[in-house]
Order: C-alpha cells, then sequence, then structure tokens
C-alpha cells in the first residue's frame, strides 16, 4: 500500500525531467508575450522595485555583468558618446553615466543620453532615481516614454543619430518580426560606425537551469517578464550590422549572451553633408553656382577645391553676397564648424528672439518633458524659492474684499478642505472642521464667514509667517506631489512669465551650455534663418 505513491510520484518525476529535456532543444524566437501585458507587468515591478524591495531588486544581471558589458561595448569612459538606450528599465546604465558627469571627470561623461522605454512606471522610477544625484544629473538627457518603441525609434524626431545604441534584454522579449524591424529602426539611428550592444538570454540548451526556464516559461511566459532564450545572430542581416565580438556570461543562472555590432553600410547623406561633415556632392555645385552668379567677377564653381579653399574665397566675396546666398553657404558648412562657433550663431539667435518667442520655446520644451522629469523641475524650482514665495504659494494674496458673497464662501471652503487635509490624524479636531464646514454653506453674512477664516488660522493652520524655511518648503513640496502634470507646466510657465527678458535670455544661454553637437547645429541653422 505504501509503493503506489513512490511509484506514482516516480512516474511523475519522470515526465517531468522528459518535458524538460525536450524543452531544451526548443526553439523560442517565434514565442512572445504582449506588449500590452509586458507594460501592464513591468509598471507593477516598478511599483515593487521603488516603494518596497529596492530599485535593482528584479535587475536582469549582477552589477559585475553590467560592468563587464559596459566596459566591452566602449561605455566606460564614453568621452563626447552619443548613446541611445531601448527599455532601460530602472536606469542602472543612466545613472552611471550622470554619476560620471558629475564627478571632476567630466570630460569622460556622455555628451548625450537618450532613453526610450515602454514602460512609464520605470520611466518615473528612473527619473526619481536620478534626480537624487542633484539638478546636474539631467543635463543632455531625455527620458522617452512610448506604447510602441520601435515605431518611436524610428519615426520621433525628438531622436538623433547615436555613436552608441544599447539593448540589454529588451529584444529577447520582441516578436521574431519586431525584432527585424528595431534592428532596422537602430542602424537608422546610429551614425557610421556607431556601435549596437545587445544583451540576450543565451540559448544554451545544455544547460540545466535554460531547459528549466523554457519549461517554466512555456507555462507562465508572464512572470518571467516574457524574456525567452534566443540566438541573436539568427536575425542579423549583415547589410545592416557587421559583428565586432560577442561572448557568453555564465556568470548568473541563466547564462547572458552579448553582441558588440558595428553599423555596415553607407554614410547616410540624405540631410545634405556627407562624412567628417562635408556637404554632399549635389548640394554644395548648387551652392556654388549660385554664389557664381552673384560675385562681382566671373566665378566657376570647381567641385575639386579643397572644401577650406572654397570657404575662403566666399569670405573673401562676402560684400558682393545677397543675404540669401550668405545663408546657403554658411548652411552648407555648418557641420564643419567648431562648437564655438555654433555656439555664437546660437547666442546670436536668442538675442534676436522676443519674450513671446522664449516663452513659446520654453512650453514645448515642458509639453515634451515626461511628467515624473517636470514634476523634478517644479521640486528644484521650489527649494530654489525665498521663503516669501512660499508663504505665498501657501497662502496665495486674495482681495477678500472684491469677492462677492460666493466667492467669499468658495474660497474659505477651500481653505476646510486643506484645514482637514492637515488634521485628518486628529478626529477631534476633524470633526469640528467638518461641523463648521457644513454650516459654512448656509451662511449668508460676509463677517460670520471671516470668523471661520479667522477660526481656521488660529485653531487649525499653522500661519506661514510662523513657519520656519523648512516647514515652508515641506509644506510646498506636499502640494506639488498633488499637482496635476498641467498644473505641474503651469506653475513653471507662470515663473518663466514673471522673468525680465533679459532673465529668459540669461537662460536659454545656460541650457546651450547643456545642448550637444547637433542640438546646437539645429538652434543654429534657427539662427541663420531668422538673421
Amino acid at each position: 500500500t505504501m509503493a503506489m505513491p513512490s511509484v506514482a510520484w516516480l512516474l511523475v518525476a519522470l515526465l517531468l525531467a522528459l518535458l524538460v529535456s525536450q524543452n531544451g532543444e526548443l526553439d523560442m524566437s517565434q514565442m512572445s508575450c504582449s506588449s500590452g501585458t509586458l507594460q501592464q507587468l513591468y509598471d507593477v515591478v516598478a511599483l515593487l522595485a521603488r516603494n518596497f524591495l529596492g530599485l535593482d531588486s528584479f535587475a536582469s544581471c549582477s552589477e559585475e555583468v553590467l560592468s563587464d558589458i559596459q566596459e566591452r561595448c566602449g561605455l566606460a569612459a564614453p568621452a563626447g558618446a552619443a548613446v541611445l538606450e531601448l527599455g532601460f528599465g530602472t536606469g542602472r546604465l543612466a545613472v552611471r553615466g550622470a554619476a560620471a558627469e558629475a564627478t571632476a571627470a567630466a570630460a569622460a561623461g556622455m555628451a548625450r543620453y537618450d532613453g526610450v522605454e515602454l514602460s512609464e512606471g520605470m520611466l518615473n522610477t528612473t527619473v526619481h532615481r536620478l534626480a537624487t544625484l542633484g539638478a546636474g544629473a539631467f543635463r543632455r538627457t531625455g527620458f522617452h516614454h512610448s506604447d510602441r518603441p520601435t515605431d518611436f525609434v524610428r519615426e520621433s524626431e525628438a531622436l538623433r543619430q547615436y555613436s552608441h545604441i544599447v539593448a540589454l534584454f529588451v529584444v529577447d522579449a520582441l516578436p521574431a518580426s519586431e525584432i527585424h524591424l528595431l534592428l532596422q529602426a537602430l542602424h537608422v539611428r546610429a551614425k557610421a560606425g556607431g556601435r549596437l550592444c545587445v544583451a540576450v538570454l543565451a540559448d544554451v540548451p545544455e544547460r540545466l537551469s535554460v531547459r528549466l526556464y523554457k519549461t517554466l516559461w512555456r507555462a507562465v511566459p508572464i512572470a518571467l517578464g516574457g524574456r525567452r532564450p534566443i540566438a541573436l545572430q539568427d536575425f542579423l542581416d549583415p547589410q545592416l550590422w557587421t559583428q565586432v565580438t560577442a561572448w557568453v556570461d555564465e556568470r548568473s543562472w541563466l547564462p547572458v549572451e552579448v553582441f558588440v555590432l558595428e553599423r555596415s553600410g553607407e554614410e547616410d547623406t540624405s540631410s545634405g553633408d556627407g562624412p567628417s561633415g562635408q556637404p554632399d556632392r549635389a548640394r554644395r555645385s548648387a551652392v556654388l553656382e549660385r554664389w557664381a552668379a552673384h560675385v562681382l567677377a566671373p566665378v566657376a564653381p570647381d567641385l575639386g577645391a579643397a572644401a577650406q579653399d572654397v570657404r575662403e574665397q566666399a569670405v573673401a566675396s562676402i560684400d558682393s553676397l545677397p543675404l540669401g546666398v550668405l545663408k546657403d553657404i554658411l548652411n552648407v558648412w555648418l557641420t564643419a564648424l567648431p562648437d564655438e562657433g555654433l555656439l555664437g550663431l546660437a547666442q546670436e539667435g536668442i538675442e534676436a528672439m522676443s519674450k513671446e518667442d522664449i516663452l513659446e520655446q520654453q512650453e514645448e520644451m515642458l509639453s515634451a518633458m515626461p511628467t515624473a522629469q517636470l514634476k523634478q523641475e517644479v521640486i528644484a524650482w521650489v527649494k530654489d524659492l525665498d521663503s516669501q514665495s512660499l508663504e505665498e504659494w501657501i497662502v496665495p494674496h486674495v482681495d477678500l474684499d472684491g469677492l462677492n458673497l460666493e466667492e467669499l464662501r468658495s474660497h474659505i471652503d477651500s481653505s476646510f478642505s486643506s484645514a482637514a487635509e492637515f488634521v485628518s490624524g486628529d478626529a477631534e479636531l476633524m470633526a469640528q472642521v467638518l461641523r463648521k464646514q457644513e454650516g459654512l454653506r448656509w451662511m449668508q453674512s460676509r463677517e460670520k464667514i471671516l470668523e471661520l477664516k479667522d477660526w481656521i488660522e488660529k485653531e487649525v493652520l499653522l500661519p506661514p509667517s510662523e513657519m520656519s524655511r523648512e516647514e515652508l518648503e515641506q509644506s510646498v513640496l506636499e502640494d506639488v506631489e498633488r499637482l496635476s502634470r498641467e498644473e505641474l507646466q503651469h506653475e513653471l510657465i507662470g515663473d518663466f512669465e514673471n522673468r525680465t527678458e533679459e532673465d529668459l535670455r540669461a537662460l536659454l544661454r545656460q541650457d546651450l551650455q547643456a545642448l550637444w553637437r547637433e542640438d546646437l547645429e539645429r538652434r543654429a541653422r534657427a539662427a541663420v534663418a531668422s538673421a
């Protein structure tokens, strides 16, 4: 009678062993979870990581493995590197770059970092994490949320071209068809000779952990984040990417395969500029022909002349050229200017802007900013406010004599609502506040309503004038946490509107220092166009 259960358990074990063994050779490249399901999962993971389990509790690899990837992909000290990361998660790589930027070795920091993330919860977690490093952590960084990251990478005007692109433990969660599309989109975003670093779960069938993982994935894929072991080399198109190196890291319980790829193919000259910042042949010819038609002495376009010689000839004839031709010449060779030259042009463009132009530009910038980063901007601004400004935030000046009875009632009612939040831990005082707020609705005397205002300020709320600087700031920051995105943006725009035109220009000049090369070129072109 005792042998039967033992035989049954033995059979179950044998069946499981057979299943695990068969799954070892299973090709999982055609399997995947829906992006919507993954988005919901990672929003929950971000919440748990941020509030309960620690930011790196769900990390896909150890710090040692990440450091090794960073070193071998050329990201350890990426002087002047423009980095795009797809699926930045809790921001481990972004934090490393920001921390380097904050040190004395800032020259070794990234020239630009952009991240694209499917999960808004992960994005918010990363922004809060960077905020702990100080205001400078957001210099030269951009965080973007998209429900369709591949389309965003391919189509968004917020992204540029990059010397380094990183996709760590992202590709192995995508459907096979989207992996091909993503690699094509990333090829467009890579500069000539740009590097792509991709890490995936390695498909090593002889490893027991891989066979067990595949078996579990087939049962509950979402519990494993949707990521499955794949052979990435099967997806690589040699016309798009050339493999520089690849290795399998087996220090974790699941082996990880890392590929370092280099962009293949000719340099994209659709912008009108070829390699090394030189104008492409057709555009250069058109500009030279227009230039030759306007100089006093006939000058035949010489496509064989050195670019520097052509520029010197153009400068020598500057007095005889119309403004439109001058703009053409400058735009063609703008990419050859040093950063200092671009900075000078951009600064001249700022001097020509009206206050309305500046406010419009700032509003566009804030509209494109993620909500979490927008909140951090407001928090940083609040911390710079003086005590009087903090007092006015808590109790804005209101001309009570100018309010009619209903407006006065509404104003005092909002004060009661704030008082109720303030005394939520005191049941007796809360009851008094609610009773008096109920009575306010039936009062028809201004004097009685103003008596309620005095009662709130005396018995419930500590007058701002009696608060310390720390208490004022804490009270305002608690209010900021309750603001909607529209209210956060409204506060910042209001601050800009209250500044003088020269103060706004100084702010823009300061922002120029944080721009990377391509953004400087864009600002310089705008300045030339409006000159």
